[in-house]
């Protein structure tokens, strides 16, 4: 390949073998530093005499036409900018994904809370009450069927009332609760992000074999009472005025009792639901 077969190449011919030789590497470089290094080298022959004026003039004006080149190659080749959908604002098109930001760990047991069964009630409605849909199209709320089932399996089977310990494993929550060792991860997830649970990881130093190594065991389970007043994060206006969304609603205490015969601090489904 030589150089009257590359376009954006002087059509000229020069005065000798070198020159020749010289406008072909230009032909053929492929980056605009190159043809610069290769101009650098034939002005360093001219000056020592083995090329002249007139090969000099053609050489440039063969590296310049191969740089205008190489640009049009350059920015027809570039790709274009994702175009937005019509009706969204312009920064949407170009805007980057945000990183997705992973849950902080925290190891050890964690605070453990007792529940008494009143509490494991509140706790249980308030499941209830997150799993109806909130948005149109959708057969589910905040919380899922199967995450509810993780939840009562948690609360009802694993935690214990009196010291507050939570610690059962994965497989051990998907037999009990009946679904997949998988659904257990996302239902966990689903539980934390709508305030019923939190967790800590646990670890274990064991020794196999002679070294000692430190393993990840199973998850330690916190549950949040919705009507204990120390679980409502400071710093709100209104602490008895939260949405269902995030904690159930303290019923009033009054000394007479309810017609309908629901004791005085406890919540009924149908109240919540």
């Amino acid at each position: 390949m030589y150089r009257n077969t590359i376009p954006g190449t002087n059509s000229h011919t020069c005065t000798s073998l070198l020159a020749d030789d010289i406008a072909d590497q230009i032909a053929l470089a492929g980056h605009p530093a190159e043809i610069d290094e290769i101009v650098k080298e034939a002005w360093g022959r001219h000056f020592a005499g083995a090329l002249t004026e007139n090969d000099m003039e053609i050489l440039d004006e063969a590296g310049r036409m191969r740089r205008e080149a190489l640009q049009a190659r350059r920015t027809e080749t570039r790709p274009k900018p994702p175009v937005a959908p019509s009706g969204a604002p312009r920064s949407s098109a170009r805007r980057s994904p945000q990183p997705k930001r992973h849950r902080e760990k925290v190891f050890g047991n964690g605070r453990t809370i007792p529940l008494d069964r009143e509490a494991k009630n509140r706790i249980q409605v308030l499941m209830r009450a997150l799993k109806h849909p909130t948005e149109p199209g959708k057969h589910y709320g905040a919380v899922t069927a199967k995450a509810e089932e993780v939840g009562k399996a948690l609360l009802w089977i694993f935690h214990n009332a009196k010291s507050g310990l939570c610690i059962p494993s994965y497989d051990t929550i998907a037999k009990a609760a009946d679904v997949n060792r998988d659904t257990v991860g996302e239902a966990i997830k689903m539980l934390e992000a709508a305030g019923i649970l939190t967790w800590c990881n646990r670890r274990a130093r064991v020794i196999i074999r002679g070294v000692r190594k430190v393993i990840r065991i199973s998850n330690s389970y916190r549950f949040v009472d919705p009507g204990s007043k120390s679980e409502i994060p400071s710093g709100t206006t209104n602490q008895y005025g939260l949405s269902l969304k995030r904690r159930a609603p303290v019923a009033p205490r009054t000394e007479i009792q309810p017609p309908w015969g629901v004791l005085d601090g406890v919540f009924s489904e149908e109240a919540v639901t």
